[in-house]
């Protein structure tokens, strides 16, 4: 199978977040099981990328990425370049995957993509949640109507990464199929380990059998982590320690040392930046349990990948993994109010511990790059063969 996937950013330009991550390991699993990938993208996020190497196939982990420079460094992503080159990539391809709600870009690959007669798929990826929609919602409501909904109607399939997901379209007007395909994870170097968790422990100063709660990924307002301070002083009278690893995206960080330092929680935490994925491995055995009281989380990686490790989950409804994965042992969903989170850590600290190695081959099971991509896969026949029929 031919497979054309366009994002307006692609690894390694992390910095753009879960979207760059989670399409670039489906692209590596699809490649790596046979069928043909090639990935259209730009510059953008990579200053100091070769230009000679810009506008000709270049092999990343088995997948032809073709990238064209940005008309711009910044502001919007758009790319002359890369529209001029679309019916040459096009007219290879068998079906289209784009990942591009609100991006500007986005909307003439569609648009090409219907003149060549290539069915798209659109991953979603939360865009049109009621959390994405709200923040600004003066100027996206317009531009959903009038530039987005008319092509998200073209589409074979819209992709959903959970049934929240699915469940937040209801009332925008959207007549494509929906498809849930979960983000595909690595979790081949994500393992119980502990010894790995003693030796983490040990090296932080966090005693070993002691409770530890664990935050990680960017710190963002969506995450909801102005929950914790409350709930946290609450549960004062309980041993347990909290390790907070990532970067402050928009001050939520800041504001949670802050809400930690008023309730004289300071000296119970430990802050480290933005870790790579190899060096998660200890703190995700380390700990007994992730806190995610996130408002809006169209899926959840940080889940299952602390989940493989045998780390317990805690969040809340709006997490979209939390009902995709509810049959994940440690796994526990709880309303995102304060008194239902004191009850619930509450009700962990009385007997506190991990699903360990069970969890973890529970997640592996379910949420492998292997099992996500053969499913990507089966959709992907099936509406190629649907549409020639």
């Amino acid at each position: 199978m031919r497979l054309l996937h366009f994002l307006p950013v692609y690894a390694p330009a992390w910095q753009f977040g879960g979207p760059v991550l989670s399409v670039s390991r489906l692209c590596e699993g699809l490649a790596a099981a046979g069928a043909e990938v090639e990935v259209i993208t730009t510059d953008a996020g990579l200053p100091d990328w070769p230009t000679e190497q810009l506008g000709v196939p270049v092999q990343q982990q088995g997948v032809r990425v073709v990238r064209y420079p940005v008309d711009r460094a910044t502001g919007p992503i758009r790319s002359r370049a890369l529209e001029a080159a679309l019916p040459f990539h096009l007219a290879r391809a068998e079906l289209l995957h784009l990942s591009a709600v609100w991006q500007p870009l986005g909307l003439p690959v569609q648009r090409a993509a219907h003149r060549a007669g290539v069915p798209v798929v659109h991953s979603l990826r939360g865009a049109l949640g009621p959390y994405g929609l709200g923040r600004g919602w003066w100027k996206k409501w317009p531009y959903f109507l009038l530039r987005e909904r008319p092509l998200l109607q073209r589409a074979a399939a819209l992709h959903c990464t959970s049934r929240q997901e699915v469940a937040e379209l209801r009332g925008l007007g959207l007549k494509a199929q929906r498809w849930i395909l979960p983000n595909p994870l690595d979790l081949s170097a994500l393992r119980c380990e502990p010894a790995l968790a003693r030796t983490w422990r040990a090296r932080y100063g966090v005693p070993q059998g002691e409770p530890l709660l664990l935050i990680a990924g960017r710190l963002h307002h969506k995450k909801g982590l102005d929950l914790l301070p409350g709930v946290l002083a609450a549960l004062a009278d309980r041993p347990w320690r909290l390790v907070v690893i990532g970067n402050d995206d928009d001050g939520s960080g800041r504001r949670l040392r802050q809400g930690l330092e008023r309730v004289g929680l300071s000296g119970r935490c430990l802050w480290l930046p933005a870790l790579p994925a190899a060096e998660l491995l200890g703190p995700y055995n380390a700990a007994d349990l992730l806190l995610l009281p996130s408002r809006h989380e169209n899926f959840g990686n940080v889940v299952v990948e602390a989940m493989a490790c045998g780390c317990g989950a805690l969040v809340t409804p709006q997490v979209g993994v939390g009902g995709d994965g509810s049959a994940l042992p440690g796994l526990q969903v709880v309303e995102r109010r304060r008194e239902d989170w004191i009850r619930a850590l509450g009700r962990w600290l009385q007997d506190p511990g991990r699903p360990g190695e069970l969890g973890g081959r529970a997640a592996a099971l379910r949420f492998s790059r292997d099992s996500i991509v053969a499913e990507a896969l089966a959709g992907y026949c099936a509406i190629v063969v649907g549409r020639s029929a």
